[in-house]
């Protein structure tokens, strides 16, 4: 797949981040852009997630992450949020909170909707992090298009 850098940036590992990155994107998209909103949701749960998993548990955020939306020659905005400091391990969509009433764990769940299902990851090695990325189709969905199967989303490792 042949894909052509959009923007970039870098953001520190702190909360904060996430209303800049939303800010980024409305920056680089603009708000009448079709896949806008989608595009600005994927990237608040993906770097959300980053922010929250970037301290390694030692309670300081560590490294840089970095925001990259790209082109893909669909069409597609494929979203990657770059975290060095991730321990390896899969992101997953847990299967708990999805059932329950808990305030947090439907990120991933909500990115695999937004995507129809087209994102991952890639480690980079132990210690060097991982990048999570999705692809956020250029056409959001008309209300007579069919609603996406989401049968796998409690059993689709990632």
């Amino acid at each position: 797949m042949n894909k052509e850098t959009f923007r970039e940036t870098c953001l520190p590992s702190n909360p904060e981040s996430v209303s800049r990155a939303r800010g980024e994107v409305r920056e680089w998209l603009g708000e009448s852009h079709p896949a806008y909103e989608n595009t600005r949701l994927a990237v608040s749960e993906l770097v959300t997630n980053a922010v929250r998993h970037a301290s390694h548990g030692i309670g300081h955020p560590v490294d840089p992450l970095v925001l990259r939306l790209t082109v893909t020659d669909g069409g597609a905005l494929r979203v990657e949020v770059t975290d060095r400091a991730w321990a390896t391990g899969e992101p997953r969509i847990p299967v708990e909170p999805l059932c329950g009433l808990a305030e947090s764990g439907r990120g991933l769940a909500i990115v695999s909707l937004i995507s129809d299902g087209n994102w991952g990851y890639r480690s980079h090695g132990p210690g060097l992090g991982r990048t999570v990325w999705c692809e956020v189709p250029a056409r959001p969905p008309s209300p007579e298009d069919p609603l996406p199967d989401t049968s796998d989303l409690l059993t689709r490792p990632g």
